[in-house]
């Protein structure tokens, strides 16, 4: 993500499609784009942690992760949006404008998806959904998925009080003009909108920044860790012997060729068939799982003061918006 500034812009204009982005119900896709390399902001262990026990899963959506209190979970999220659109129309309406906030579309979300994070990171468990949808979202993709929204039209006016400022090339302004007998305030109505949330007009909507990091981070370190790429070469060998060359469960996810069809192609279900099948043979993500847990305790504790904060931002947002939507 971007720095601060142009993140909270971009968030809080069009806050339903930014967390539609986030929230995808199967984890990182490896076939869209490369994955994240873990954040020099992020302090990290000198050694790899010391995994005590393996669970033997073949999901673990339901299962607890260290980074939870410190993420946004999908109902926050909701809560938050709602909240922020609520307080951006009245302030709105406070100037005499009528404001209608962009509703995007929030992105699928499976049925066995974790209600305690967004995403699922170890790509898709459900052996039985995977038996139907291959790696599509359960229902396939709906159509028009794929079209990127452009974001709303306004007058010059209503950009002004919105954010602050008038000049499109600005993501905000310091606000000070007199719209309808009333001051704008800075960074506008958007800006009110994440004082009222967060304590600071330029503060973070959202997940903090840094726990983004941390989470992307740990997700790496565990995906490369020898551990787990020991199980990825007993999964590995397991797909050859089905007929199938992958060198890991990303792979095979991100594979282009699914994408090229709103639903599942036959060859596909085979795939997501016998990859389910190997994780389960070979305990795939009891594996991962209990590394990327290892990772996670590191960070947190190798970044204590930051994930302190990081926390307390989490806090401040879901208690500041609850407020908000429970308000009426």
């Amino acid at each position: 993500m971007s720095s601060r500034s142009s993140r909270s812009a971009v968030i809080l204009t069009l806050l339903p499609l930014v967390l539609a982005g986030c929230a995808s119900a199967t984890g990182p896709n490896p076939g869209d784009a490369a994955p994240p390399s873990p954040r020099a902001s992020v302090q990290t262990a000198s050694a790899p942690p010391v995994v005590a026990e393996t669970p033997q899963l073949d999901s673990a959506n339901a299962k607890p992760m260290p980074l939870d209190p410190y993420l946004l979970a999908p109902a926050q999220l909701g809560t938050v949006e709602k909240a922020q659109q609520k307080l951006i129309v009245d302030c709105m309406a406070g100037f005499g404008l009528t404001y209608t906030p962009p509703t995007g579309s929030r992105s699928h979300r499976d049925s066995d998806a974790p209600t305690t994070r967004v995403d699922a990171r170890y790509g898709h468990q459900s052996a039985a959904l995977m038996a139907v949808w291959g790696y599509h979202p359960e229902g396939g993709v709906p159509a028009g998925a794929s079209a990127r929204p452009s974001g709303p039209s306004f007058s010059p006016e209503t950009e002004l009080v919105l954010r602050g400022t008038a000049d499109s090339a600005a993501r905000a302004g310091a606000g000070g003009q007199t719209v309808n007998g009333r001051k704008v305030p800075e960074r506008g109505c958007i800006g009110e909108a994440v004082k009222e949330l967060t304590g600071a007009a330029d503060g973070e909507i959202g997940n903090p920044q840094f726990a983004d990091d941390v989470k992307f981070t740990t997700l790496e370190q565990s995906r490369n860790d020898p551990r787990t790429q020991a199980v990825f070469g007993k999964w590995s060998q397991c797909m050859k012997d089905a007929g199938f060359g992958y060198p890991d469960p990303l792979a095979a996810l991100g594979d282009p060729k699914w994408r090229k069809t709103p639903l599942p192609t036959p060859e596909e279900v085979k795939v997501a068939t016998a990859d389910a099948a190997c994780r389960h043979t070979h305990n795939v993500v009891g594996v991962w799982y209990a590394v990327d847990t290892g990772y996670q305790q590191q960070a947190i504790a190798a970044n204590a003061a930051a994930m302190a904060g990081a926390k307390a931002a989490v806090e401040t947002q879901v208690r500041a918006a609850t407020k908000v939507v429970t308000a009426g």
